[in-house]
């Protein structure tokens, strides 16, 4: 487990957005595999930890069976991990804190958070939040963002959305909600959207910046 937890400390000290994560549409929204094999056998390996904390539950089969899923990547676990080990660290600097830790402090249903049973996608997404429960049977919301950064539009002027998950804490916030309310919700953007798996789920990849199950 030690070897795991180096291997996570780096991702994080590395962490940079990989250009195959960004979005702006994808060369082919279709793959000829599973949600789960897709993250498994990926070229840069970015889902490699998330796979075993999949395997850890048993949840390959509900993972394949969602009909989406907001993955988290290996820098947000990354990142829980180092929280996790700052923390335990404040009362001993000699503390560690692993992967094994993590199982002992999250449950199952941390990880079906990510899971939903309706097929999300970001041209059938409003721009108002929608809430939702996810298969963890914890309320969440999605909407979609209009960019108005001039760097989308380079090259077109086709109005550019970024996908939002929104972790909601309660009821669904509004606009008077004040943002540093510590029950506030905490919206998460995709950095890839519209995955279309094989085994008819729609995938999604949050944002390197997301701590793995904190938000």
């Amino acid at each position: 487990m030690t070897r795991i937890l180096i291997i996570c400390l780096l991702l994080f000290t590395a962490c940079k957005k990989e250009s195959y994560l960004t979005d702006g549409g994808l060369s082919s929204a279709h793959t000829d595999l599973s949600t789960y094999d897709y993250l498994a056998k990926h070229q840069f390996q970015m889902f490699d930890t998330v796979i075993m904390i999949i395997d850890h539950y048993n949840l390959k089969n509900e993972v394949n069976s969602a009909k989406t899923f907001f993955a988290p990547t290996d820098y947000s676990v990354a990142r829980f991990l180092q929280h996790k080990l700052d923390s335990v660290r404040q009362i001993n600097e000699n503390n560690r804190y692993s992967l094994d830790d993590m199982y002992n402090d999250i449950t199952v249903d941390s990880v079906r958070q990510y899971l939903f049973k309706e097929a999300i996608t970001v041209p059938d997404a409003q721009e108002t939040a929608v809430r939702y429960t996810t298969l963890g049977n914890t309320p969440a919301a999605v909407l979609k963002i209009k960019q108005t950064d001039p760097a989308y539009y380079t090259w077109s002027k086709t109005p550019v959305y970024l996908l939002y998950y929104t972790k909601v804490r309660g009821t669904l916030d509004n606009s008077t909600t004040d943002p540093n309310d510590p029950d506030a919700d905490t919206q998460v953007p995709c950095q890839t959207t519209g995955i279309l798996t094989s085994s008819g789920g729609v995938l999604h990849v949050l944002t390197n910046q997301h701590v793995f199950v904190r938000f």
